[in-house]
């Protein structure tokens, strides 16, 4: 993952930030009345010259300003509202090497260093490690990116295991339910990774915001808006195999590295894991409305997002050669189950959290 996985990059077509403003977008406008509530709800005020934030997970492209402003205007504000002097602001951008943080910075210097009232600095890697020095964060943001995993669970890749996905691309009502489990251990060993990591760069009570896909019930198998139009992708993909342009084995060797993660499931790693307290959380319930698209203009709204996102896994894969073809009937497929899809994004469930760092042991 972390050498190849990146949302694509810079601003054309296909790009994720041309693409990000609709679904996306949507998580942080929905989110935006909890991450302002757990900023204000928050008794701790640093007496600081700087106040640093991180947002793990940034990506590229527009809406990691909009969080960055949203960030730093509620924290303002409560300064200024308890006639504290406002400290600077050191904004930390971090994602995985392989994203375009030159497309990000171009987006700062493209408004007036007058209009910004924070610092910026990227930070490459992995969030599943340690990225920051000790005791250095006071807040740290992260949307639609913790459902992430850092790999693909090797076992279900294996075809002597009774977890073997073979066909499918991700967790499936009908494949083993071993499937399942297999992700779910998988997710337990990098959350933990990622609560221990940040545990260390945390002040002691300082806070992290983190919205990312859940679903509803402890069936790990159970349909998710993300599984349902995942599992659309992996038609996508058994159809070319079955037009002979992709080797049946190349499709049974590719799983997507990703988990759904439930409220209890959460609850129980924090508390395991034992550094934060959860504050607050919000469960939020459906995603964008696509009632001005007719149902062709839909799929391919759906494809051209699904490529700014798992283009560089496809392509790493499958070749560069059928990308193309995969995005294509992926769009078809999405439109000929759109009564199902448009259901399952009404239905869509995420998780927004605040965690406090607990007081030094």
């Amino acid at each position: 993952m972390e050498k190849v996985f990146s949302m694509n990059a810079g601003d054309g077509d296909s790009s994720y930030a041309q693409n990000s403003s609709f679904l996306q977008k949507n998580v942080l406008l929905k989110a935006k009345p909890s991450l302002e509530e757990s900023i204000r709800s928050w008794e701790t005020t640093f007496e600081c010259d700087t106040l640093c934030i991180a947002d793990l997970g940034c990506s590229s492209g527009p809406n990691t300003l909009f969080v960055t402003q949203i960030i730093t205007s509620e924290i303002g504000e409560k300064y200024a509202h308890k006639g504290i002097r406002v400290p600077e602001f050191q904004i930390l951008y971090n994602d995985l090497p392989s994203t375009d943080f030159n497309a990000l910075f171009k987006l700062l210097l493209a408004a007036p260093p007058a209009e910004r009232s924070y610092l910026v600095a990227g930070v490459p890697g992995s969030f599943h490690n340690r990225l920051f020095p000790s005791r250095s964060l006071h807040f740290i943001h992260s949307s639609n990116s913790l459902h992430w995993l850092s790999r693909v669970p090797p076992e279900i890749e294996d075809k002597n295991s009774k977890c073997w996905n073979k066909g499918r691309i991700f967790i499936s009502e009908k494949g083993p339910p071993e499937v399942g489990d297999a992700y779910f251990a998988q997710y337990q060993k990098d959350f933990n990774m990622f609560l221990r990591a940040r545990a260390k760069e945390v002040v002691e009570g300082g806070r992290m915001f983190l919205v990312f896909g859940s679903r509803p019930s402890a069936d790990k198998r159970q349909y998710t808006w993300a599984s349902f139009s995942w599992e659309d992708l992996g038609f996508a993909i058994k159809d070319l195999v079955s037009q002979g342009i992709i080797e049946e084995e190349r499709l049974d060797s590719f799983n997507l590295p990703a988990y759904q993660v439930s409220e209890d499931e959460l609850r129980s790693e924090v508390h395991k894991e034992g550094s934060f307290t959860i504050v607050g959380l919000e469960i939020i319930i459906g995603s964008s409305s696509m009632d001005k698209y007719d149902d062709n203009e839909k799929g391919k709204l759906f494809s051209k997002q699904m490529r700014a996102v798992l283009e560089s896994l496809i392509s790493y894969h499958f070749g560069e050669k059928v990308v193309d073809a995969i995005f294509n009937r992926y769009a078809e497929i999405f439109t000929a189950n759109i009564i199902q899809n448009e259901e399952y994004m009404k239905q869509a469930t995420r998780i927004a959290v605040t965690l406090e760092r607990n007081d030094s042991t």
